[in-house]
Parts: C-alpha cells; sequence; structure tokens
C-alpha cells in the first residue's frame, strides 16, 4: 500500500497548493479545483467558465478551463482559452506545446508550427523534439498518397467503438452499450460512459453486421477495455475494472483497470474461471494487453512507478510456465506523457499510440522495430498522415503482411464519437542493411572514416570489425554518405535506396590506381568507336588488358607496374587502322589517354608532321627518323596495307628541281623504312614537287609569290595513302589461279 500512500499524500499537496493558489485570488474558484483535482473535468470547466465570464483575462482560470476542455476533447473550446495562457508571462514551455498541440486539432497548422519552431531550444528534450520535428513538418505527410483509411460500415454509431481486434470471423471491439440501465455514467468525471466488449461478424475487410455483447459474463459491470488472444486462441487476455472489493480498499477510487485471463473453447466460449494477471495491483492501472505472434512475449500499457512517465508500455516474457516481472521498454517507446494500445505484429513490430512524441496532434499511432526481436526497440517512428491525424488515432490491429488492418479515431467530428475504420498501408518500411567499403580496384574490404546525413544523422549503429556499417535504410530515400580513407581519394556518394539493398557494396579508389583509362576515338568524327579490341601489355608479352569497347568507346586497366615500358594496341579491322604506342605509369599519377584511329580509305592522303629535311638535302636526319618510326609501327600494327608514300614543296625554285628533291626525299623516307623490315612491295616512294598545293599559293614565272611563309609551309608536307592491301593481292592470285584450273 505504499504507492497508494504516496498518491493520496502527492494529491494533498497538489490540492494544498492549488487552494492556496485559489484563495489568494478567489474564494469562488475554490469549487473548481476541488473538482479538478478529483479530474471531474465536465463539472470543473463550467466553474471556471463562469468565473472568466467577470475575469476573462485571468491565467490561472483561463490555464485550467483550457486543461478541462482538453481532457474531454472539446479542442473547439479549449482554443478560446489557450492564447490568454500562451501569451501571458507566467505560460511554460509545457503550455505553449498544449497551445500548439490545440491549434493542430483545429485545423490551424501554420500557426501550430510557429509555436511548435519556438520551442526547439527547450532544455526539455520532449519538447525540443517537437520543435525540431515541425521544422521539417513536411516528413509527417510524406508518402501518404500511399495510405488509405476507410470507415467500416455497419457497425459505426454516434457513440465510441474502439480497439478492433480480429477473432475468428470476427471484429472483436469496445463500445459504449446502447443501454445504461446497469451500467453507469461517469458524468461527474469526463462526461466518459462506461465501455463493454462487443463483437461483429465480418461480412468482408469494410462491412460487419450482427454486433452483438462478446461473453458478456467475464466482463465488468463496470469499465471493460481491449483483448487479446495467445496465438492459438486458446486463451483470451482482456482489460477490465478491479472487482469492487479491492477498489473498496482505496477510498474514493471509482475503478481501477487491471488484467485478467481466461480459456476459449473451440465455439469461440469464455470459461468462466477468470484468473488475475500476476502483476495487477491496486495502486496502478494494467489494460490493453498485446501478445506476441510465438506467445513469448505480452505487451500492456501501465502507469506503475519506475516508468518514462503518464502511462507506458510494458513487456513480460514467458518464463518456466509463468510471467516474468515487467520490464519497461524504454525511451525509444515511452515518454514521460502516455503511450498506451500497443499491438505486437507477427513480425514482432510494436505499434501503440503516444499523446506526447511528435506528431500531428491527440493521440498518434507509432511504429518501433525490435531490436533482436526481444523487449527491446529502435526508435519509435510515427506513422504519418494518412493513418493519423489531428485528432485521437489509435488502437491499431495489424493483419499479417502489415499492409493492411483496423484502427481507432475521432477523425470524424474530434470529440467523444470514436469510431473503426479500415486501413491500407502501403508506405514503405525501415530495413537493415549493410554497407560495405572496398578497394575498387581488388574489391576487398577497407577500413575507412564515414559520416552519413542521410537518411538521418543517427541511422548506423556501429562499424563491424571495420568491415561493415549496420544501417536502417528505408526503400525510396537517399543514402547519403562521405568516405575517406588513407591512400584513398575523398568520395561523396548518394544514392535512391531500394529494397534490394541489404549489402551495399561503396568503392574508394585509391591516390593511384596504377592505371591507365581512356576512350578510342575516331580521328575524323571525334565520335567514341564501339568494337575496338584493345590490349596492353610489356615489352616480355605480359598482357594487362585484353577488352572490346562499347558504345562509349572506354577503356580502362588498372594496378599496372609502374615505371615500366608498357604498350598499348587497338585494333578493328578491316576497317581502321591499328594502333600501337608506348607509355610509363608513373607513382601517385594515374594516366588518361584517348586513342584515335583512324578509317581506312583507299587513296586518301595522310599527313605524316615533322619529317624535316636539311636545306636541298634528302638524307633522313635523326629527328624526321622519330617520326618515320612511328610509320614503321602503323605498318607492323596493319601488316597487310600497301601504302605510298609522298613528299610535296612549295612552289618557290625550279619546277624541276623541286620534282627531283621531293622524290629523291620521298625514296629516301621509303627506303628508311624498309631498312625497319618492312617488305619493299608494301611502300613505295614518290615526290610530287609542287605539283599538289593545298592552297593558292603557286608561282608564276618570275613573279614572286605574295604568301605568307606560313602558307608555304602548308604545302611543304610528306603523306601517305593506303593503295591496296597484300591480302587482296594474295586472294587475287588465287582467284586467277583457280580460274586457269
Amino acid at each position: 500500500m505504499k504507492s497508494v500512500i504516496q498518491t493520496k499524500l502527492l494529491i494533498l499537496l497538489l490540492l494544498i497548493n492549488t487552494l492556496a493558489y485559489s484563495q489568494s485570488t478567489d474564494k469562488r474558484l475554490l469549487s473548481a479545483d476541488k473538482l479538478f483535482i478529483k479530474m471531474a473535468y465536465a463539472e470543473a470547466v463550467e466553474k471556471y467558465e463562469a468565473f472568466l465570464k467577470k475575469n476573462p483575462k485571468d491565467f490561472y482560470a483561463s490555464r485550467q478551463a483550457a486543461l478541462c476542455y482538453t481532457k474531454i476533447n472539446e479542442h473547439s473550446k479549449a482554443i478560446d482559452h489557450w492564447p490568454n495562457v500562451a501569451d501571458n508571462s507566467q505560460a511554460s514551455e509545457k503550455d505553449k506545446l498544449a497551445y500548439a498541440k490545440c491549434l493542430l486539432a483545429n485545423y490551424r497548422i501554420d500557426e501550430a508550427k510557429k509555436v511548435f519552431i519556438s520551442l526547439k531550444s527547450s532544455s526539455d528534450k520532449n519538447i525540443a523534439a517537437w520543435g525540431k520535428a515541425f521544422e521539417n513538418v513536411e516528413q509527417f505527410y510524406e508518402d501518404s498518397a500511399l495510405t488509405k483509411v476507410t470507415e467500416l460500415s455497419g457497425i459505426n454509431t454516434p457513440k465510441p467503438e474502439y480497439s478492433p481486434y480480429m477473432y475468428s470471423n470476427k471484429l472483436i471491439y469496445v463500445n459504449e452499450p446502447k443501454k445504461n440501465s446497469i451500467i453507469k455514467i461517469l458524468s461527474s468525471w469526463t462526461n466518459e460512459k462506461f465501455y463493454t466488449i462487443s463483437a461483429a461478424d465480418r461480412l468482408d475487410s469494410l462491412s460487419l453486421k450482427n454486433s452483438t455483447t462478446f461473453n458478456k459474463h467475464i466482463q465488468s459491470k463496470k469499465m471493460n477495455g481491449p483483448v487479446c488472444f495467445t496465438p492459438n486462441d486458446s486463451v483470451i487476455y482482456f482489460s477490465k475494472s478491479a472487482p469492487k472489493k479491492e477498489l473498496k480498499k482505496v477510498k474514493g477510487l471509482t475503478y481501477r483497470m487491471q488484467l485478467f485471463y481466461t480459456r476459449m473453447n473451440q465455439f469461440g466460449d469464455a470459461h468462466p474461471e477468470i484468473m488475475p494477471f500476476a502483476y495487477n495491483s491496486i495502486d496502478y492501472d494494467c489494460m490493453h494487453p498485446t501478445i506476441s505472434k510465438d506467445g513469448a512475449h505480452l505487451y500492456f500499457a501501465s502507469n506503475m512507478s519506475g516508468g518514462q512517465g503518464g502511462f507506458d508500455i510494458w513487456v513480460c516474457t514467458w518464463d518456466k510456465g509463468a510471467w516474468s516481472k515487467p520490464v519497461n521498454c524504454g525511451p525509444e517507446v515511452n515518454t514521460i506523457g502516455n503511450e498506451v494500445f500497443p499491438f505486437i505484429t507477427k513480425e514482432s513490430i510494436l505499434y501503440f499510440a503516444s499523446d506526447y512524441k511528435p506528431g500531428l496532434g491527440g493521440l498518434d499511432v507509432f511504429t518501433a522495430d525490435p531490436i533482436n526481436k526481444n523487449e527491446k526497440f529502435r526508435e519509435a517512428e510515427n506513422l504519418g498522415a494518412s493513418i493519423n491525424t489531428q485528432f485521437d488515432d489509435f488502437g491499431v490491429f495489424v493483419k499479417n503482411g502489415e499492409k493492411t488492418g483496423y484502427l481507432s479515431s475521432n477523425r470524424k467530428n474530434n470529440f467523444r464519437d470514436d469510431d473503426l475504420f479500415y486501413f491500407v498501408n502501403n508506405k514503405p518500411k525501415w530495413f537493415d542493411s549493410k554497407i560495405k567499403i572496398i578497394d575498387s580496384v581488388t574489391q576487398l574490404p577497407i577500413t575507412a572514416n564515414y559520416t552519413i546525413s542521410l537518411p538521418k544523422p543517427d541511422a548506423f549503429d556501429k562499424v563491424d570489425s571495420g568491415k561493415f556499417i549496420s544501417i536502417r535504410l528505408k526503400p525510396g530515400k537517399d543514402l547519403q554518405i562521405n568516405l575517406s580513407a588513407p591512400n584513398y581519394k575523398d568520395r561523396f556518394i548518394t544514392r535512391k535506396i531500394t529494397k534490394e539493398d541489404t549489402v551495399i557494396a561503396l568503392s574508394l579508389p585509391s591516390k593511384s590506381e596504377k592505371s591507365i583509362k581512356g576512350k578510342v576515338i575516331d580521328k575524323e568524327t571525334n565520335l567514341p568507336l564501339a568494337g575496338v579490341k584493345v590490349a596492353i601489355y610489356d615489352e616480355f608479352g605480359n598482357n594487362y588488358l585484353n577488352t572490346i569497347t562499347d558504345s562509349t568507346g572506354d577503356y580502362k586497366a588498372v594496378n599496372l607496374p609502374l615505371d615500366k615500358p608498357l604498350f598499348i594496341g587497338s585494333e578493328k579491322r578491316p576497317d581502321y587502322f591499328s594502333n600501337t604506342e608506348k607509355f610509363r605509369i608513373k607513382q601517385d599519377s594515374d594516366l588518361v589517354k584517348n586513342i584515335y584511329t583512324q578509317k581506312i580509305v583507299i587513296g586518301k592522303a595522310i599527313k605524316v608532321d615533322n619529317i624535316y629535311f636539311d636545306l636541298g638535302k634528302f638524307n633522313v636526319r635523326a629527328d624526321a627518323a622519330l617520326e618515320l618510326d612511328k610509320l614503321v609501327q602503323l605498318m607492323k600494327d596493319n601488316p597487310d596495307i600497301i601504302i605510298e608514300l609522298s613528299s610535296h614543296t612549295d612552289c618557290r625554285g625550279s619546277a624541276s628541281a623541286n620534282l627531283s628533291l621531293s622524290d629523291k626525299r620521298a625514296k629516301s623516307s621509303a627506303a628508311y623504312i624498309v631498312s625497319k623490315g618492312i617488305a619493299k612491295n608494301r611502300i613505295k616512294g614518290k615526290g610530287y614537287g609542287e605539283g599538289k598545293l593545298l592552297n593558292a599559293c603557286a608561282c608564276e614565272g618570275k613573279k614572286p609569290s605574295t604568301c605568307s611563309e606560313d602558307e608555304h609551309a602548308q604545302n611543304r608536307r610528306s603523306e601517305f595513302k593506303v593503295t591496296g592491301f597484300l591480302q587482296a593481292k594474295t586472294d587475287s592470285k588465287s582467284n586467277q589461279t583457280k580460274k586457269g584450273k
């Protein structure tokens, strides 16, 4: 009885303080305050209103009247008084929070948002949470189009119906009976009536009929509450008022909700022998039971001591044939306000209603995902619109799969008329995922530093051995993460989450991948080339890349040896020249190199750059030899082509001398190429002198040319052109042989 005595002392202290304040203000408030302390809110508010007619700006009376109307769910009247409270210097943060909630209930969302945000810096974390939530009020409406709530037919009345529960093909629920000849009315307190447990036949998900009292013999003649069944429907747990003999132990106690259970037979009838829950007490309420689908955990709402405050969700575990001592579900679920009407799904997800966690107003429905399927849960999440409204939404029953179910709400008229609704909820749900950070080349896990900014900063639990990040994700949301690691390039990654992302591999490139990458490009069109073979190898024939480009023309090779001569070759036969180029990879310096290749067109001249000769001479200089070596490599890469190497001059000097000099230079260049191992029959040198000028810089007799030196230089050039293919000649000879036969 210790807690009963403590409760009495607390009420007495509150009464003394209230009376002291009242008497110092006006003795007419005395009777109103007595009724308020006894929770007779409907009667108390009439007396506060009478006082306010003569004292309309009185802070205390305005606050008391607002609280009374809030308690009896008449927010349209409470809003008449909250502004007098909130604008007064005596108003506390809790007063302002209550005012903002009342604004929500009266559809004044923008005004409520301003009041909530003004509280975001509160030292009370519960109050500050409302301010922070309403900085992003859109979160409550996210994906709301994916939910639909429909009122049930054949069951709702102008009186309350709430806490639906499916049993066989019936819907069990709590309601106020139509006749009150036996069941008394609590008119002196909250204008609420006693409730009974009823059942209706389900025609389909939305339609019911034949509502009758459910197993009247196990119910209290006073107050009854929600029910649940064990997984095989063999036992029913339910809440109802404590027996009269227990209530008499505490003077003035009208009812105390307690839990009871009894067996059910195969016909849906309850055994008359009712057993009390082991942890019932006259000192506190136990109500709203729900049992996990494995029968191992019993959850319920209670205001017993040791909780977070108000009503909390508690859980007992079935152990050796009995329920263990109740354990509080913790601050992730509970607050200093009221958390009530729990429901645990087959997937061990906890649904409940709260009037203090940030939401849309009144009682809102929340879910909390389990941690290892025990009594510990992750931070609860508001289900948002349309499951929740500015009014009371509570008493959820969720079908297997969590997409559909039933709930109770007074959203129709925001008063006492709680009704039953069917809901469809297709909003994406959070799921467990792991992120592994890997080397972009080796694909092996690496240890990295990370910062997650979305979906939320506290979305992860830990790093598993430096290899995995455990995280909670939701399909459709963005994942934003910054990654960094020694010897790797920093990376910021954002990506859209899908339900398949149970393991996500994010790669970090090293500061040097020891790589070469680029595109193979058509030299004429400047477009990427598909179908090109690209190979990388060293002088000993070791191969580091063999690939064929797709429509992007991209190639890439990584983890190449450093400071070693390497060769990259491209080949697209028979239409394009094959190329081979030499390169080296340096420490901490990846190489980007585009490969330009040219289409083979018979007879089309291709300029050879930087082949210079001394004035009037035709021997190959060292610098010219470097350029001719490229042509040697081209002919080695394309062993079937036959080319003509031509030399051209400008118009200055005699035409015959220019022709002779250019021919000697062309033949000298061709001889150099032959000296490098190219067959004589594959190359021919020919000089054209000034016979094929590229511009209008011709010289006419003794008349000097007016062209600039740059214009003359355009005409001094070396070119080559493909004149045929060895294979074609071979095929031709073969055909002639066949014909001769």
